[in-house]
């Protein structure tokens, strides 16, 4: 079976196929699912966390962009009539028109790492629509994730995670349980989405762009940072001549409110 063409990973496509029964047990437990659940997960490789999913799920939608697959894991659902199989790239399919009329779905993958911070900006966009995501990534970008201020690490994902939803890392995870092995470790990182922003938001607009733009520009202070966004000149009162490293979330929605409520001054 390894060494089929129809299952030898495509090195273009970042697979790295699990192979430990006990490491997809162990993802599979961490939903807590029960037949009311209805779960996405993105790419299913060769089935190995599906078919737990559909023993403990009440409805599972799969999507995967390798076609080789489809066969073998269309012979893993055959005895699951509540097994939805979309053949794409998760970065482009329209995922309202995918979930339908599901609501609070969990997601769940084991994803490549070269497109990881897509994958977890595409479900933050659509965050309403999910209760979790867990995700086994890279390990270095989960501590990046769960990154605290006044740290190398923290950036952009640890800002909007912790915006979000509560985001911890559940357990890590050798590369040895993979094929191929890949040259790190990985970790398995869980997201439990708030039904709202944690913090009230003026212009979430602008606070992304104002996140990004700051952490992209990392080595200035906010005042020079802020300068090459175009939003004026207005009097502010707040600590301009941190770096963005420095700043909890909280500080990030209070210099974004207060930009927000100055742009809106006659």
């Amino acid at each position: 079976m390894r060494g089929s063409p129809a299952h030898r990973p495509r090195r273009s496509l970042g697979q790295n196929f699990l192979h430990d029964e006990n490491i997809a047990r162990k993802i599979v437990r961490s939903l807590s699912l029960n037949r009311d659940d209805a779960v996405l997960e993105i790419g299913p490789g060769r089935g190995m966390l599906t078919k737990h999913l559909l023993e403990e799920s009440g409805k599972l939608i799969a999507v995967e962009i390798d076609e080789r697959l489809i066969p073998g894991l269309r012979s893993i659902a055959d005895a699951h009539g509540h097994f939805q199989l979309i053949t794409g790239d998760f970065l482009q399919i329209d995922l309202d028109a995918l979930i339908g009329n599901e609501d609070r779905l969990k997601v769940v993958g084991n994803i490549p790492y070269h497109i990881t911070s897509s994958i977890i900006f595409r479900i933050f966009e659509h965050r309403k629509r999910f209760e979790s995501m867990t995700l086994m990534i890279q390990r270095e970008v989960a501590e990046r994730i769960i990154a605290e201020p006044d740290n190398k690490s923290y950036g952009i994902l640890s800002v909007f995670s912790r915006l979000y939803a509560d985001v911890k890392i559940l357990f890590p995870v050798s590369r040895n349980v993979f094929t191929p092995r890949p040259k790190v470790n990985s970790a398995v990182v869980e997201w439990r989405f708030f039904p709202e922003n944690r913090y009230r938001l003026e212009d979430e607009a602008l606070f992304i762009r104002l996140v990004k733009s700051l952490f992209n520009q990392r080595r200035k202070v906010i005042r020079n940072s802020i300068k090459t966004m175009d939003i004026g000149e207005m009097d502010i009162d707040f600590p301009m001549h941190l770096r963005p490293e420095q700043l909890p979330v909280t500080e990030f929605v209070r210099l974004s409110n207060l930009i927000a409520n100055g742009r809106k001054r006659p």
